[in-house]
């Protein structure tokens, strides 16, 4: 199984259903889950959102003044940053209008469905698709053929919608999630686009930190096509972290050869080329 971004909490929450399901069957209807991908994925909030803006200010988005207003004065396990977090409010003021979920992609200038999409590429990202995708799944033939929208609902589907708000039915960390699908051999790839500025490797790699675990295979380039196609590092007990070098939130996206690789190799139980 794989998922990305929010997927890094109902993947391995799957995965645990499915070996208490197997366990419950005991061999009978049983699911031969062997591995889990995860891309850019929120697994703990407390890494995941001190990384995210430690990114920020490693990659010249934030000034000095304002990282160091955040750790001095934010408790950043509250939403709001608690009652003495001002800093929080300069962030965006600091970042300007840039894609927060590739930070060097280009915006897309027109967001009319008129314009043509680009050509597609596998080594170009159009940064309109998302357009081109919404304004496609709001003709009603297409949500007809897809069996969509059945009640005839009056709003335009979007891909975030303010619909349903105030949602608390989660959990802070997948963590000993991770931990326990591993004990059972589960094989995990967590894999980081590392220029998304919104689950970003920094947060990942500090979620990561937190299980402690041995260093198997150090730290090392993967390459395709004789270009460095990210790094990578796997830990003791089949947990495997690999960023791949140009890529956004939606690793594939942005780089589909490179994501194209990442799944062979992860299917095919080898290590990514080291050369």
């Amino acid at each position: 199984m794989a998922g990305e971004s929010y997927a890094g909490h109902y993947i391995p929450q799957l995965a645990q259903a499915i070996l208490s399901h197997n366990r419950r069957n005991k061999g009978q209807d049983s699911i031969n889950l062997k591995g889990i991908m995860l891309g850019n994925a929120v697994l703990n909030d407390d890494t995941d959102t001190t990384g995210m803006y430690d990114f920020f200010w490693t990659h010249a988005l934030i000034s000095d003044s304002t990282i160091d207003a955040i750790h001095k004065t934010c408790n950043l396990s509250l939403d709001s940053g608690g009652p003495t977090c001002t800093a929080l409010d300069d962030v965006d003021s600091d970042i300007g209008n840039l894609d927060i979920y590739n930070i060097y992609a280009p915006l897309c200038m027109h967001s009319g469905t008129r314009s043509p999409p680009k050509t597609p590429s596998i080594e170009n990202f159009d940064p309109c698709s998302d357009y081109y995708v919404e304004a496609y799944l709001n003709i009603p033939e297409v949500q007809d053929a897809m069996h969509a929208n059945v009640t005839k609902l009056k709003q335009r589907w979007s891909s975030c919608s303010d619909v349903i708000s105030s949602w608390g039915d989660t959990v802070s960390t997948v963590l000993p999630i991770l931990t326990e699908l591993l004990s059972k051999g589960i094989r995990i790839w967590v894999y980081s686009g590392d220029v998304d500025g919104r689950i970003p490797v920094t947060s990942t790699r500090y979620s990561l930190n937190q299980l402690q675990l041995p260093v198997k295979v150090p730290w090392g380039a993967w390459y395709l096509n004789n270009q460095v196609g990210g790094f990578s590092i796997t830990y003791e007990g089949n947990l495997t972290l690999v960023t791949v070098r140009g890529a956004g939130h939606e690793v594939p996206s942005y780089q589909p050869a490179r994501s194209l690789t990442l799944v062979q190799y992860f299917l095919a139980g080898k290590p990514l080329p080291a050369n």
